[in-house]
């Protein structure tokens, strides 16, 4: 290593150095000159590209890139998978039943009546009454390529599950919609708790970009919803639904 020495007080001192290390001079730093050979950038730039063309290193690049394919796909895959599945708790497709049609009955009779026990109804028996009051309008809730076939609902603690299921060239596609559902003077407001595509959950934030999918569905059924927002409370517990109305004045 070049010393510097101190134009001051003749110091020899480390070519890393600016000033003296005893009288503080500024040192002279234009006779530093590197000592690092040509050989040894020359052996420096071999390495480097070395490493740049190493076969080892190359191979472990495309192992990786390929290893990266991979998982990406299986993600994809499994996606798709969980979204093409039904969900875990699909009703059976049952035969009509009569009883079940007079549910629009009794809401109407409960509103002129001015019943003060409140009705209640199993997630069975609402997602039966849909089958009903939905079926004449089946045309009309199908779309381009998407044939409506059903809808039905599941009842939770606070909640609202409204499942959809249309039919892609035979094949059966579920899309869930979970709203925590109040009544409070005369209107029905409901915050959205997320909803799934088949079994992939989907985060409530974009569960609101896609309430359209269930716009027709909910429009369909205007007229039980007009029904319910005259009642005076609604309470959902697992299974059940309780509808409680005004009592006569």
């Amino acid at each position: 290593m070049t010393k510097l020495i101190c134009p001051e007080c003749r110091r020899e001192n480390e070519a890393e150095r600016i000033y003296c290390h005893d009288c503080g001079a500024k040192l002279d730093r234009s006779k530093v000159v590197s000592t690092v050979k040509a050989s040894d950038k020359r052996e420096q730039e071999r390495k480097r590209l070395y490493k740049m063309f190493d076969p080892h290193r190359a191979k472990m690049r495309l192992m990786f890139f390929k290893l990266s394919k991979v998982i990406l796909g299986s993600c994809a895959a499994a996606l798709v998978a969980m979204m093409l599945l039904p969900p875990m708790d699909v009703p059976a497709v049952k035969k009509e039943a009569l009883s079940l049609s007079q549910i629009g009955l009794e809401l109407e009779n409960a509103i002129t009546t001015h019943r003060t026990a409140p009705l209640q109804y199993s997630d069975d028996q609402v997602s039966e009454y849909l089958g009903q009051s939905l079926k004449s309008k089946q045309k009309a809730l199908s779309k381009p390529l998407l044939d409506f076939k059903r809808a039905f609902v599941r009842f939770k603690e606070g909640q609202c599950d409204l499942t959809v299921e249309r039919s892609f060239f035979g094949y059966s596609l579920y899309s869930t919609d979970s709203v925590a559902v109040k009544l409070a003077v005369g209107k029905i407001t409901g915050a959205n708790r997320g909803g799934a595509i088949g079994r992939l959950p989907v985060y409530p934030r974009f569960m609101e970009c896609s309430e359209v999918i269930f716009a027709d569905v909910w429009s369909a059924l205007e007229r039980e919803r007009k029904l319910v927002s005259k009642g005076t409370a609604i309470e959902f517990h697992g299974k059940s639904v309780a509808l409680t109305f005004a009592p006569a004045p």
